[in-house]
């Protein structure tokens, strides 16, 4: 029997396809209500989802037990490579005068909205079986 309270591949992949998921359910929101802010929104959420990956990739790949320091360094160097990618793009994104702040932020608080959902999910999940054990 699996644990209640397991957070592995199997939740990193649910956070992928909630973040889609919910990302396909707003652009279709924005199509009809807002449709000027859906580039914005979906550029947020592409930043987002690559930020997300990108930090799961360098975890899988660098981080292992009896690693040497050299390990540290390349996640520093590849962390400042990611930030200076994403500023510099940011810098032009705000350049743009079609570029909506609000829907931006939005697009890229996806993956840690999708990360609440799924931990509402999980505690109330928790809480269920808690309820249905003292019945």
């Amino acid at each position: 029997m699996r644990p209640i309270l397991e957070v592995g591949d199997r939740f990193i992949r649910q956070v992928y396809v909630l973040t889609i998921c919910l990302t396909v359910i707003v652009s279709a929101v924005l199509l009809v209500v807002k449709r000027p802010a859906l580039p914005s929104f979906l550029i947020g959420s592409a930043i987002s989802l690559s930020l997300f990956w990108s930090m799961e990739f360098a975890i899988r790949r660098l981080i292992r037990p009896g690693k040497s320091k050299k390990t540290k360094y390349l996640l520093g160097f590849i962390a400042l490579g990611k930030y200076t990618v994403l500023g510099v793009c940011l810098y032009f994104l705000f350049k743009m005068d079609w570029m909506n702040v609000y829907a931006l932020a939005g697009g890229i608080a996806l993956v840690q909205g999708a990360i609440v959902i799924k931990a509402i999910g999980l505690m109330v999940g928790i809480l269920s079986n808690k309820d249905s054990g003292l019945r």
